[in-house]
């Protein structure tokens, strides 16, 4: 797998990985463009603004459902392998997105009740998309490629973010004539705008419920050297495919036999016998491949499942503690800012003139779409596909420091000379904005993605991940928390230069802790968690089955 070629199985891994980034992106910051839509439907008598208490409630309820959501699921892609688990999130996020758009108010559950709750359980969804998609894409890439895969995966936000808004001005110009009448119609538009967030998710079930084990959980935690070699024959579309990190087995001359266990081969022992085969000995081939999965698990009795206080016994070492204490932390610090940002950027929008327009509920929720349009096309989406491109050259950690560099002193000068920029230069202020939306994404956004992917072990990489991503997630609700209750002290928007001051704060934190984090690029996965006895492992799982597999292609040759 490390030294394969770049082929169909590698684009499909991608998209069907990608499609669920899409849908998680979509849902998420969707919620930014329905708060306001829900101000003017059923809260009328309070300005048409939802209050701040239920906004708090909507948005922090997908964050703590993801959470959850990447802390369960992880441990769960470990514990029951990645396959068993791919495809339930989409699974979880298709019914909660389709219920969120049917909730209604009644007598027992009112309507933000009902929305909160769904959108918690659609963040269980999402979160679990996040370990499993950077795990699966990141075991099946070959060495060279597997930065630019897990980045092009997780670029997918960026048009999914895109496509909220761009669903969004279709919904309000076919709804125009009847906004303008009653602005309570918008009921039809937000319901609309969340529901087909459902068909992405819907598209991908399949093809996600079909990929196959990848290769090295079924070897390294399943210790199933034939399965792990049919799967990946399967997915290269070649014999013969697995071989070790020293790729002997290849070279090695072994004579034509057939190897059969002794009686006293499923007790545990490794003991086998060789002996030559005859033209009607195919009884003998047939029994030895109609033997249970346990008869051809790992001969010496190794095992390398996952288990807690396994976890724990190798976390409890600092040379491995300090790596999931640095993917967390960055995680953590970067979150802050961008989901800080990312839910609340109405700031921004009155920058660019496009903020609300008292009386007129089109108006604003069009100048809140468009607005949302142009800051995603500014910063997000290039920022995204620069680090798809470069992050093989360059390697995570430069592209990560340079992000946190750049942010925090873009932050710096937002946030100190926040009112002279605005003043002087709406354009110079948006274009710093956007630039800061650049920065994040050709940095940590990427970068504290991709490498809880590959720097943990198999039996572990998982769980570190979702560990990784609910730390991150921890910062989007402290930001949401935070930013909610303090950015209109003094006034409205009057507290955002000392929050943009506190954004560049967390940058600042996030760079230091990019100490901890290894630089993964041009290694195998192998090679970064530290197994250093990996080919000396593969060797004694191949052993036993060599001259098996020789037979099998001795076989099919002379039909």
């Amino acid at each position: 797998m490390d030294n394969a070629e770049f082929g169909w199985f590698h684009v499909r891994a991608c998209m069907v990985a990608g499609v669920g980034f899409f849908t998680d992106a979509y849902d998420l910051f969707a919620i930014s463009l329905v708060s306001p839509m829900l101000g003017y439907v059923y809260y009328r008598d309070n300005h048409n603004t939802v209050p701040d208490y239920i906004d708090l409630g909507i948005k922090i309820s997908a964050s703590l459902g993801t959470f959850f959501g990447q802390i369960g699921f992880g441990y769960l892609a470990d514990k029951l392998g990645r396959k068993r688990m791919y495809g339930v999130e989409l699974l979880i996020i298709t019914v909660a997105t389709f219920a969120q758009s049917l909730s209604g108010d009644s007598f027992g559950l009112s309507l933000p009740v009902s929305i909160i709750i769904w959108r918690f359980i659609l963040g269980i969804g999402v979160g679990g998309d996040y370990p499993l998609s950077a795990v699966i894409t990141s075991e099946f890439a070959t060495t060279h490629r597997r930065g630019a895969m897990m980045a092009a995966v997780f670029a997918m936000q960026g048009f999914g973010y895109l496509t909220t808004g761009m669903v969004a001005i279709v919904l309000l110009l076919a709804f125009r004539p009847l906004i303008e009448q009653d602005p309570r119609n918008l009921d039809y538009v937000w319901r609309c705008l969340i529901g087909l967030g459902c068909v992405p998710a819907l598209v991908a079930v399949y093809f996600r419920m079909t990929i196959p084990e990848t290769p090295r959980y079924v070897l390294d935690v399943e210790n199933n050297l034939i399965k792990a070699e049919r799967d990946v024959a399967t997915v290269l579309k070649t014999r013969n495919a697995l071989q070790s990190d020293r790729d002997v087995i290849e070279d090695r001359q072994v004579p034509f036999n057939m190897v059969s266990p002794r009686n006293n081969a499923l007790t545990g022992r490794n003991e086998l016998t060789s002996e030559p085969l005859s033209r009607g000995g195919r009884s003998n081939a047939f029994e030895l491949t109609s033997m249970s999965q346990d008869a051809h698990r790992l001969p010496s009795g190794i095992s390398h499942a996952a288990t807690l206080r396994g976890f724990f016994e190798y976390f409890s070492r600092w040379d491995t503690f300090k790596v999931l204490m640095g993917t967390s932390m960055t995680w953590f610090a970067l979150d802050v800012a961008f989901y800080g940002i990312g839910l609340n950027n109405s700031f921004i929008l009155s920058t660019i003139h496009f903020g609300d327009v008292d009386g007129d509920a089109y108006t604003t929720m069009w100048n809140a779409t468009v607005g949302q349009v142009i800051i995603v096309l500014l910063g997000a989406i290039p920022g995204y596909w620069v680090t798809v491109f470069t992050i093989e050259r360059l390697g995570r950690i430069k592209i990560q420091v340079i992000g946190f560099v750049m942010s925090c002193v873009l932050f710096c000068t937002l946030g100190f000379a926040y009112h002279p920029i605005r003043n002087y230069s709406p354009v110079l202020f948006v274009f710093l904005f956007a630039m800061t939306q650049f920065f994040q994404n050709f940095g940590p956004n990427a970068t504290t993605f991709i490498i809880p992917g590959e720097v943990f072990p198999t039996r572990y990489r998982s769980t570190g991940h979702g560990i990784s991503a609910g730390m991150g997630k921890l910062g989007a609700i402290v930001a949401q928390i935070g930013f909610s209750s303090m950015k209109d002290r003094g006034g409205k928007n009057q507290f955002i230069p000392q929050l943009l001051q506190i954004f560049a704060l967390f940058m600042f934190i996030g760079l230091l802790f990019t100490y901890f984090v290894p630089e993964t690029k041009g290694k195998t996965l192998e090679e970064l968690c530290g197994e250093q006895d990996y080919a000396e492992r593969q060797l004694e799982r191949e052993r036993p089955f060599q001259n098996n597999a020789l037979f099998d292609e001795k076989e099919d040759d002379d039909l």
